[in-house]
């Protein structure tokens, strides 16, 4: 088995900048920085034997050869952005909602975000949604920037932005060579 990938280190916090393979194919995923919280690492390479460390957003991004990268969406420290074109962007946030909503997590579509993707079990909106008073953690995908600062500011709420975006300090970029 190839060694497992290294997390760097920034300061005290470590990061991700890494090719891995995702259903649309090739990626180059981005990780910089966490929210606080709980002590429990916010991503890590796991071989597929390994049970991932404890988390409220749990999802797999992708892989590098027998290494899974798993993340807590919900430490992201912002947004989580999807960047390419809206046609692979869409399959890999429908993707990525199927995992999330097979794990318990609830997941709002907003407006036309994922097409002619579906997922079911996903609750549709034609806006963004409020900040709400629940317990539970949630994710928000749109393909719209503007109002997503104030969702973000709900400390449940990830929001996954999609389409050509810009990066944020968590994204997967979907544009990469093969």
């Amino acid at each position: 088995m190839p060694p497992r990938p290294a997390l760097p280190v920034d300061g005290d916090v470590p990061y991700v900048r890494a090719d891995v393979h995702t259903e649309v194919g090739p990626t180059l995923v981005r990780l910089a920085g966490v929210t606080t919280g709980p002590t429990t690492p916010a991503y890590a390479w796991l071989a597929d034997d390994e049970s991932a460390p404890a988390a409220a957003v749990p999802l797999v991004l992708g892989r590098k050869g027998p290494w899974r990268l798993q993340v807590d969406l919900g430490r992201a420290p912002d947004v989580f952005t999807l960047v390419g074109t809206m046609a692979e962007c869409r399959r890999l946030a429908a993707a990525y909602a199927r995992q999330l909503h097979a794990d318990g997590i609830e997941v709002t579509v907003v407006g036309d975000a994922l097409g002619a993707e579906s997922v079911a079990g996903s609750r549709s909106l034609a806006r963004l949604p409020e900040p709400d008073d629940g317990d539970e953690p949630y994710v928000v995908i749109t393909a719209a920037g503007a109002g997503i600062r104030e969702l973000a500011a709900d400390s449940r709420c990830v929001p996954m932005v999609i389409g050509p975006v810009a990066n944020s300090r968590w994204s997967v970029q979907l544009d990469v060579e093969s």
